[in-house]
């Protein structure tokens, strides 16, 4: 973890996989939808007594290439999660469909992701076969020539993924899994793809369920990418999450307000949210997550997102109300400390947009805490209901 290059590559792919297709993405502006930009972002508010009902957690993403980071990412969860969410994109596709061993250095990777999880703490594991075509996985051999430009429910890919995700399942003995990140994305791309992973999706669902009828799995979709359509677009959209959804055990959501063209209505996205999938009659889980606290221009685009410490802070609170009052499962906070110093490393290396959450964390660069930290806190500090 402490090499540049082993990081960067790490953080390509994280990165990549928060941008998605959304053209708008960091428009000031939120586009046509049912949401509307709402008054201005709350004062403190009184402390909310009671219990919760959903765990929190983040991921292990270090805000610098060192030791040190990785070590205070940690240090971090143990003390402020009682879930620890490790998000994979790609697939060792050569090593799962010939039955190969993994390579040393992938497992060793993985090995460290299990050595963060907080003490007595569930394990979310999200893993993708890609968001459209085959996403060859990190430190493992290249696509094999059988599976090159094949759809995801190709026979033989159908049979490596399967494999993939018992090979993960027996690794990492998640708690919760979702075997498709951000899927919403795959139907953007183009409707064969989405057929194709849908297919891919129910056979992988189904086969697993075989083995862990208790495990809880889901596909995860995002939000914003729902409301940054209008009209017949949206409808379409949710009608192809409609075609996965009995092989869903829950409502995995990810959300990123900046990417709703800075939305303030956090309860007017909430409420769609729950007005579409409540009917399902399944339960929620806010599967990754993150608002801007800093306003931020990009150098050479221009975009600029207008995030503030008192956004991030009535974010995290309509956010951890919404999972209480919806009884979640959980709640995963994407990054907890802003990346500065990552981003001034491998800047020269990356494509600007890399640094568009570089000021989610519930820490600035520093290390101090923001306002929204003392609301997690607040609400981490209730006794969890079991």
């Amino acid at each position: 973890m402490g090499h540049p290059r082993v990081l960067t590559a790490l953080w390509c792919g994280i990165v990549i996989a928060q941008l998605g297709t959304s053209r708008q993405a960091f428009a000031e502006e939120p586009s046509p939808g049912p949401t509307r930009q709402g008054p201005p972002v709350a004062d403190a508010q009184p402390k909310t007594a009671g219990s919760r009902p959903f765990r929190m957690g983040f991921t292990g993403f270090p805000h610098d290439i060192s030791l040190e980071a990785v070590a205070h990412a940690r240090a971090f969860s143990q003390e402020n999660a009682d879930i620890l969410a490790h998000h994979i994109e790609g697939v060792p596709w050569a090593e799962c469909l010939a039955g190969k061993p993994f390579s040393r250095e992938l497992q060793a990777d993985w090995e460290g992701k299990k050595a963060a999880t907080p003490k007595g703490g569930k394990v979310y594991l999200a893993i993708s076969p890609g968001r459209g075509t085959l996403k060859e996985g990190k430190k493992s051999l290249p696509i094999p020539k059988e599976l090159r430009g094949k759809p995801y429910d190709d026979p033989l890919v159908e049979k490596a993924y399967l494999a993939y995700c018992r090979r993960m399942l027996e690794f990492f003995k998640p708690d919760y899994l979702v075997i498709g990140i951000e899927v919403n994305e795959i139907y953007q791309a183009s409707p064969a793809a989405w057929r194709a992973y849908a297919a891919l999706h129910r056979h992988v669902y189904e086969e697993l369920k075989k083995e862990h009828k208790d495990l809880p799995m889901s596909a995860s979709f995002t939000l914003h990418g729902m409301l940054n359509l209008s009209g017949d677009k949206r409808d379409q959209m949710l009608a192809a999450l409609a075609e996965i959804i009995p092989q869903c055990d829950f409502v995995a959501v990810s959300f990123y307000p900046f990417i709703r063209g800075g939305t303030t209505d956090y309860a007017g996205c909430f409420a769609w949210l729950a007005e579409h999938f409540d009917k399902v009659g399944k339960p929620y889980a806010i599967v990754e997550t993150g608002e801007a606290a800093d306003r931020l221009q990009l150098p050479t685009s221009g975009q600029v997102i207008h995030g503030t410490p008192k956004k991030q802070a009535a974010y995290y609170r309509a956010l951890l109300a919404f999972a209480r009052k919806k009884k979640a499962r959980f709640v995963i906070s994407f990054l907890h400390r802003d990346y500065d110093a990552l981003w001034e490393k491998i800047k020269a290396a990356s494509p600007e947009v890399f640094m568009a959450w570089r000021d989610c964390g519930l820490l600035d660069e520093g290390g101090k805490p923001r306002p929204a930290y003392a609301v997690w806190k607040e609400f981490f500090a209730m006794p969890l209901e079991e």
